[in-house]
């Protein structure tokens, strides 16, 4: 048997298998030096084409301006580019929470519509890009803008409540409630009514004492209450209490202070305080210059004989985080000016700090607490003295408009503004300070 040549064919194929093998070495280098070439040359492309985006400059509204409106004109510089350039606007409640508003603008402004307004009291985030033929050419900073918190709107202007004046207007259980008062006639009115959107009123039957008018209505310790007033033709004495804003209970014929009128009443802490203020020329001692306080709405301590306000007739009281704040138009009716004086206890108050804020004179301002800040409805500094604007401060010294508009046709005399979670309204009462005219108009505030 031939035992070699089978030998050399299995050299023979080891041999080959050899060549092929430093073969397959050399097209693999190959291949990964082609690769190596055309990343140098997509390279060099990026190099050359790089695209430097520019910055727009915006215009309006300015970074941190407020109150902007609800329906605002956003303006920015327009952009040269070499073909036609398009604009996108993008919006957002926070920075990192923009989104297309708008797009394909071929002018270097939009507006916002009224029927797709911004909300209200918020904080907005916006930018600007410039496209051309799907490149971004230029982008704006994020800028910020807060819109204004009021933005008045009548919604009735013949409640059925009926026109009247010297109503008391009070939240309790979810519901604007609205008791007594005088018709057209100067007739004493014993009517309860209720609204739960200030809209649309419902009758929920008479006072069982009778009608009464000019009187104080408070919300305290998940009861309603009646101080002062005229009740049958005399100033009342009597404190009512209510638990449903329907059935009154006469808790006492008597109290230890006189009820005059213009008294105020206001919540600090598990307290009610009654601030006494009638006419502004009584002597210092007058009772019309006492504060008493009450845990329990019917039993009442004196804690002060002098208040130490300049004028006792048109003040308002407001309980904001722990604080009490006195809002006193100028006695004086050739000053126009409100001054705030501040009490942590309810007894001592501070100086007044004086804002030069217009005002019509007794009973020109109207206040309410909202969103941890005081609302101020009073005169616009242009006029007229028919009308109102709106400001807004966090600690009644330092105030900002809270509108964008100038005016509106809402007369601050004997108007009540009320918070119903969250929503303000100003319940109308009298249209002028001589109180011959009366007013069933609500406005929605925002």
């Amino acid at each position: 048997m031939n035992t070699v040549k089978p030998f050399f064919k299995l050299l023979f194929i080891c041999f080959a298998l050899l060549l092929q093998g430093c073969s397959n070495d050399d097209n693999g280098s190959e291949i990964e030096d082609e690769i190596e070439d055309v990343d140098d040359v997509g390279d060099d492309d990026d190099d050359e084409g790089e695209i430097t985006v520019g910055t727009l400059t915006t215009l309006s509204p300015s970074n941190n301006e407020k109150p902007v409106s609800k329906t605002p004109t956003i303006v920015w510089e327009e952009y040269d580019g070499e073909q036609t350039v398009t604009y996108s606007v993008f919006l957002g409640t926070s920075e990192d929470g923009l989104a297309e508003f708008a797009s394909g603008l071929d002018m270097p402004t939009f507006d916002i519509e009224e029927t797709d307004p911004l909300e209200l009291n918020t904080d907005y985030y916006w930018q600007v890009i410039a496209v051309e033929d799907g490149t971004i050419l230029a982008e704006s900073e994020v800028q910020l803008f807060t819109t204004e918190t009021i933005f008045a709107t009548l919604i009735t202007e013949d409640a059925a409540y009926g026109s009247r004046k010297g109503a008391a207007v009070e939240v309790f259980n979810e519901k604007i409630w609205l008791i007594g008062g005088r018709d057209e006639t100067d007739t004493p009115l014993p009517d309860i009514w209720s609204s739960a959107d200030g809209e649309n009123w419902t009758f929920e039957g008479n006072l069982s004492f009778g009608a009464i008018y000019g009187h104080e209505l408070i919300s305290f310790n998940g009861r309603l209450w009646i101080y002062g007033g005229s009740s049958e033709g005399i100033l009342s004495n009597k404190i009512f209490s209510s638990e449903d804003g329907i059935t009154w209970v006469e808790e006492t014929e008597t109290t230890p202070f006189t009820q005059y009128q213009s008294s105020r009443f206001a919540i600090l802490g598990n307290q009610i305080f009654r601030i006494a203020g009638y006419r502004g020329d009584v002597e210092e001692l007058s009772p019309e210059r006492n504060v008493y306080s009450s845990s329990d709405g019917l039993n009442w301590v004196l804690e002060t004989e002098n208040h130490g306000f300049e004028s006792k007739y048109g003040f308002r009281i407001e309980s904001l985080n722990d604080i009490l704040y006195c809002f006193e138009p100028d006695p004086d009716s050739d000053i126009e000016a409100i001054s705030t004086r501040t009490s942590s206890d309810g007894v001592n108050w501070s100086d007044p700090v004086v804002s030069n804020i217009r005002e019509r004179g007794i009973n020109s301002v109207s206040t309410v607490v909202f969103d941890d800040r005081i609302i101020l409805m009073t005169t616009p500094v242009d006029g007229p003295n028919s009308y109102s604007t709106f400001y807004i401060s966090q600690n009644g010294e330092d105030w900002e408009l809270a509108t964008t508009i100038d005016s509106f046709p809402i007369q601050a005399i004997f108007f009540t503004l009320v918070n119903l979670n969250g929503k303000l309204f100003a319940i109308g009462g009298t249209q002028r300070s001589n109180f011959s005219s009366t007013d069933n108009t609500v406005w929605k505030l925002n």
